[in-house]
């Protein structure tokens, strides 16, 4: 068709007989062209299609009904509520002769639809630009895993045809595409309603109107029913001292195929009609419920003030929106993101403003430093509790200095040059604390360009409002009090702070790091405090108390007025430095909770200490923790010749040992608390019990050796003691496994399992509990026997609880490169932990007896025994490791040939 239309082109221009000869030559042009194009097709092509979990190659480019082909294929039924039926295409090959080299692309094209039914519309897979390689090209793809029944509603028995074809396209316009239509077609059938997804829905927002008892409203976003929280008013409220509070929201979320919800989070953000919208703010929701994989999350003693700190933007209408999300574990271990967020448009509410927006000050030190001189400032009044301020960066160059605060004091004063550059006593006796509401220090992009703000020495700043102060240049002296004092929640700026003080109710969140270097002070005549840090963020928001200084004794920093009322509920952290043995009275660490006295021979060096107060362990019915874990950290902890020894206290506010269950009904008895101890981050605990009775919710403990995390549980239901250890080791061409448990709660056993490539794993043996139910140390060890092992095999741990239950442990690599030695020795577990007992495994040809030494590191022999070899794997326990003092020790073992194996083993 292409020549015939530039023919009909050429007739029609104005010189014919001139185009003759040209034509003539475009005749002889096109017929090689035609040539070659007779000589371009689709020669073969294939694809992979996984049948329940097995990959099969199928011949596309048949018409012939065969083994292997496509076309006529039946594959039979799939069952959708079954996981295992699996139907997937993940893969295709096409070939072609391409000799003009021009087919730079190609496509395989599929549909499924119900056989009889109208062909649903077709979807590409792309397979590339394809390789050419002797005037063929060829195109590949893998690893599509398009699960081919995702669409399909099941129900009764369903036919289904399966149709695709391949289409080729050149980058030469002359030709066009050529294909392998009409499609090849397939049949299968379903049955069965597929599995719902993981999901996350039924979400509701609670907002308190006027922050009344018995106020809160329940709106609905994606839960069905009224009020909807969408397109609704929530009302009008004052700028300036409105209360609109949003008290939290609920959300249900259903796992599917060993799926796991983590957490559900509520995001919100409030702008003015027409304004930048702005980032979005957000809170956790606690689970409350599980049943049957539906788990139910709710808050509702939030108290965000959606009115805060709004003057600046005018009085008008106002958006606020909200979304959720929930993190997943998926059951092949990856993790996504659940969102509802009304399609992307997320759930919008209005609400109106009325009033006087409350003023902003600006700093312009345009007389001089004194935060009390009117000419200071930009609307010449000094800020009040009811007015924001603002001090500005200002440019390089500018002489203007930045503000002085020297409440009720007199001093010599910084003048600004462009006024005076004489220094004068400025007298500020009677001027009472300095005010502000929001306080807003500016900077542009580092703590060099920024602005300053100093409080003096014995001076006072109260907050009312919100303190931000991201470029920490804010400069606290010794002696001086930033106050942060309304009944209404503030955010507490990251600061170097001397002494803070939190009075007048409401909640602090502390919005970075706090430094204190003197006192945290807990005023509560005007209401009971609490302040919060970010437990989302827990590394960028936290309370830092300042280790020994001049001015706070030889405590360091200290807490003062915690109660069970006002309190910290976030995380704290401190260090002592350089703490020796014998100092003749404990440390109580500021306040804290938790108070240590080293004795004996050996100094713990410098300690790093953590309070966290925001959750509690739960591990099942009433096997909890209460809400407060220390960690504690020694630096000459586990140094050869440092045996650490002391006497400790754990202190807890009574609130903390209540509502500890995730439906808040567990509570632990005062007299129940013993001290337990955890050396790997809380997954496993050991119970250190107490010594005395409990006097005041204080558990005291004399002679502890081991210092990490520690929390108190309850003595009558002891915290689990899981998996303490699992290894896996080459012993000539065979693997040796090997766990401990220190416990188990309702187990019924464990899966040894390993992979060729990290990915995909299958099962080698299952070994059964020793206990479903047990106290005590027990030791599992499993030979991998398999021949032919090469390279890197991964091997991990599947362990199964009597209730279903399953977790799996991180894999250990064992590598096969390499010609295996004669004989192996190995020792475990290791490190080795107090009260354990060790084993060592040996693979050796060698039959007879062989003598097993433990020396110290010094030479010194501990323990000396004979070990019977039988020839291939002999595994034998060593007796009395597990009383030897911590430190590192020698294991040598002699063969029958005279051969000496050494290695050395850890001790905690």
């Amino acid at each position: 068709m292409q020549p015939l239309t530039f023919t009909q082109k050429l007739l029609r221009q104005r010189r014919f007989l001139s185009s003759l000869i040209p034509l003539f030559a475009l005749f002889v042009g096109l017929s090689a062209s035609q040539t070659v194009l007779a000589q371009t097709a689709i020669t073969a092509n294939t694809v992979t299609l996984n049948v329940r979990g097995t990959n099969s190659t199928y011949d596309t480019q048949s018409t012939t009904p065969g083994p292997g082909v496509f076309q006529g294929a039946n594959f039979s039924t799939f069952d959708l509520a079954t996981p295992t039926d699996v139907f997937t295409l993940n893969g295709a090959t096409l070939t072609i002769n391409d000799p003009t080299g021009n087919f730079n692309s190609a496509v395989l094209r599929y549909r499924i639809y119900q056989t009889g039914n109208t062909p649903s519309g077709l979807i590409d897979v792309a397979l590339g630009s394809g390789t050419l390689s002797g005037g063929v090209r060829t195109f590949t793809v893998s690893g599509q895993n398009r699960n081919l029944l995702a669409s399909l509603t099941g129900g009764a028995s369903t036919n289904y045809t399966f149709d695709l074809f391949f289409r080729a396209d050149d980058n030469n316009v002359t030709f066009g595409n050529i294909n392998n239509a009409p499609p090849r077609s397939a049949t299968f059938t379903v049955t069965g309603a597929p599995i719902p997804p993981t999901s996350l829905s039924n979400t509701t927002v609670i907002v308190n109107p006027n922050n009344v008892t018995n106020g809160n409203v329940t709106y609905n976003a994606s839960a069905p029913g009224t009020p909807m929280f969408n397109m609704s008013n929530l009302g009008t409220f004052d700028i300036n001292n409105g209360q609109l509070i949003l008290k939290g929201g609920t959300a249900t979320t259903f796992e599917s195929g060993g799926d796991a919800v983590l957490n559900t989070i509520l995001n919100f953000r409030v702008f003015k009609n027409g304004s930048n919208p702005g980032t979005f703010t957000s809170f956790p929701l606690q689970q409350i419920s599980l049943n049957s994989g539906t788990r139910q999350f709710s808050v509702t003693n939030e108290q965000r003030n959606l009115i805060a700190n709004l003057a600046n933007a005018g009085i008008g209408s106002f958006f606020v929106q909200v979304f959720f999300t929930s993190d997943v574990r998926r059951a092949n271990g990856s993790f996504e993101t659940l969102i509802d967020n009304n399609g992307g448009a997320n759930y919008t509410a209005t609400f109106s403003t009325t009033g006087t927006p409350i003023q902003t000050v600006t700093w312009n030190g345009n007389n001089d430093d004194n935060w009390f001189n009117t000419s200071n400032w930009d609307l010449n009044r000094i800020p009040d509790a009811m007015t924001n301020v603002v001090i500005p960066n200002f440019a390089t160059g500018n002489g203007s200095p930045y503000p002085n605060i020297f409440s009720d004091q007199s001093y010599l004063n910084t003048p600004n040059p462009t006024v005076s550059t004489t220094r004068v006593t400025v007298n500020n006796a009677n001027s009472g604390p300095a005010l502000a509401r929001n306080l807003s220090l500016l900077g542009e992009s580092s703590t060099i360009d920024r602005s300053i703000l100093r409080l003096q020495p014995n001076s006072v700043l109260k907050i009312y409002g919100d303190f931000s102060n991201r470029f920490l240049s804010y400069i606290t002296r010794d002696n001086s009090n930033t106050w942060f004092a309304s009944a209404n929640p503030q955010n507490i700026g990251q600061a170097n702070y001397a002494t803070l003080t939190v009075s007048g109710g409401g909640t602090k969140a502390v919005t970075g790091i706090a430094n204190v270097g003197e006192q945290l002070v807990f005023d509560s005549s005007m209401g009971n405090t609490i302040v919060t840090t970010d437990s989302q963020n827990p590394g960028g928001s936290f309370i830092q108390m300042a280790d020994r200084l001049a001015v706070n004794s030889t405590q360091g920093a200290q807490i003062v007025g915690e109660t069970d009322n006002s309190y910290v509920f976030g995380l704290i952290q401190t260090r002592r430095a350089n703490v020796l043995a014998n100092e003749g009275a404990p440390r109580t660490l500021g306040g804290l909770g938790f108070t240590f006295e080293f004795l004996g021979s050996s100094d713990p060096g410098d300690i790093n200490i953590t309070r966290s107060t925001v959750q509690n362990y739960f591990f099942s019915g009433t096997r909890i923790s209460v809400r407060r874990v220390f960690g504690i950290q020694p630096s000459n902890l586990g140094k050869a010749g440092f045996n650490l020894l002391a006497n400790v206290t754990f202190s807890v506010l009574p609130n903390e040992t209540k509502n500890l269950s995730p439906t808040n009904t567990a509570t632990i008895p005062e007299q129940n608390l013993v001290l337990f101890l955890s050396k790997n981050n809380g997954d496993t605990f050991g119970s250190l019990g107490r010594d005395g009775a409990v006097v005041n919710y204080t558990v005291s403990k004399n002679n502890v050796t081991d210092f990490a995390t520690f929390t108190l549980g309850d003595r009558d239901n002891p915290l689990p003691v899981r998996l303490t250890a699992f290894d896996a080791k080459r012993l000539g061409n065979d693997a040796l496994v090997t766990w401990q448990t220190a416990s188990e709660e309702n187990s019924k056993g464990y899966e040894v399992q390993v992979s060729t490539n990290g990915t995909e794993y299958r099962t080698l043996t299952s070994v059964p509990s020793a206990s479903p139910n047990t106290t005590q140390v027990t030791n599992y060890s499993y030979v991998d026997k398999e021949a032919n092992k090469t390279g890197k095999r991964y091997y991990r741990l599947h362990q199964l609880d009597l209730d279903g239950k399953d977790a799996f442990f991180a894999p250990t690599v064992v590598s096969f490169d390499g010609k295996a030695p004669a004989s192996n020795f190995v020792a475990y577990p290791n490190p080795l932990n107090a009260g354990n007992e060790l084993h060592v495994a040996l693979q050796s040809a060698a039959t007879g007896t062989a003598k097993l030494l433990v020396t110290d590191m010094m030479g010194r022999t501990l323990q000396q025994q004979n070990v019977v070899l039988t020839g291939g794997l002999t595994d034998a326990s060593v007796a009395g490791m597990g009383d030897l003092k911590a430190g590192m020790y020698l294991v040598k073992i002699t063969l029958p040939s005279g051969e000496v194996k050494n290695l050395k083993v850890v001790k905690q």
